[in-house]
């Protein structure tokens, strides 16, 4: 009943989801918050209650565009589903805008599959992983995804290479500027702190395990016959793919070398990975298997809150 609900892309789908991240989205904040109700609190819950319902439309957006998936809404089930997991993806405001920010790179990247604007696509990009990393420091990681995305659909061009720099370091420079004429360098060298912990104790803790195990065994099994379908599949798809499993790989190193190891971390993993299980849906014959991977779900995101 469930997967054939979320068969489609339909307008009731998406107001079934935009009302989850709501209640996902209050939950997380009142349950975490420690800030006195004031105006100001609410109004800036409301802006971010607007940019996490924001986030699963870019989200369907990305993944429309580029057909990611099939047309279903399971990416977007999982993407919200596993956000609710780690409630601190809401609460850590940084993290959160990062993210937000990272997606709108992304939207670029995997739209270099077509030959349209590429040095355009490229520099914006790069500056919105410059405009993310202001935000959270290891966002510059994604760099990493962007130049592979330019070997994977082989837009090799020197000016190719030289333009994400560019890109990258104007809105950088500009906050360099702009902190420098209040005479607040400072802060800048905050934001730029490279700061790293490889250290998982706090993974140990039921509260994150049973989740992560949930994920790790689902990205486990997708893994294989999502991407023996693909190879099977346009040449172009092939491309698109390889760039999926590179932004799973560089996703899963930000998410390690976090210093502040809440569970907020992990948000930047949740989109390449709801469109492995949302493919992973798809090549599923047997209906019950489908139902019950989303009610496993479902019922995690049920414990998480009780």
């Amino acid at each position: 009943m469930i997967a054939n609900f979320f068969d489609k892309t339909k307008p009731i789908n998406f107001l079934v989801l935009s009302v989850l991240v709501f209640i996902i989205f209050l939950m997380a904040i009142f349950r975490g918050n420690s800030e006195p109700l004031s105006l100001y609190f609410f109004v800036k819950t409301g802006l971010f209650l607007f940019l996490a319902v924001l986030t699963v439309f870019v989200v369907n957006f990305i993944i429309r565009k580029n057909s990611l998936t099939e047309d279903n809404s399971y990416a977007m089930l999982f993407y919200i589903l596993m956000s609710s997991f780690f409630p601190e993806s809401y609460t850590n405001e940084g993290v959160f805008i990062a993210n937000f920010i990272l997606l709108l790179a992304f939207r670029r990247m995997y739209s270099l599959r077509s030959s349209i604007e590429t040095k355009e696509k490229i520099f914006d990009a790069a500056f919105w992983i410059g405009i993310a990393s202001l935000f959270y420091v290891w966002s510059l990681l994604c760099m990493i995804l962007l130049y592979a995305a330019i070997l994977i659909f082989r837009k090799i061009d020197w000016r190719n290479f030289i333009v994400p720099i560019i890109g990258v370091t104007t809105p950088v420079f500009l906050s360099y500027t702009y902190l420098l004429a209040f005479n607040d360098v400072e802060r800048f060298r905050n934001l730029w702190t490279l700061s790293f912990d490889l250290s998982s104790m706090n993974y140990h803790n039921a509260q994150f395990l049973i989740p992560l195990s949930l994920i790790g065994l689902m990205a486990l099994v997708s893994i294989y016959p999502t991407t023996k379908r693909s190879l099977l599949a346009k040449i172009d798809f092939k491309a698109t793919w390889t760039l999926l499993i590179s932004h799973i790989g560089i996703s899963l190193l930000i998410s390690l070398i976090a210093v502040e190891k809440n569970g907020s971390e992990l948000i930047f993993i949740f989109f390449p990975l709801s469109i492995l299980f949302a493919n992973y849906i798809q090549v599923i014959n047997r209906y019950w298997l489908k139902e019950l991977i989303i009610y496993l779900f479902l019922i995690t995101f049920v414990s998480n809150f009780i």
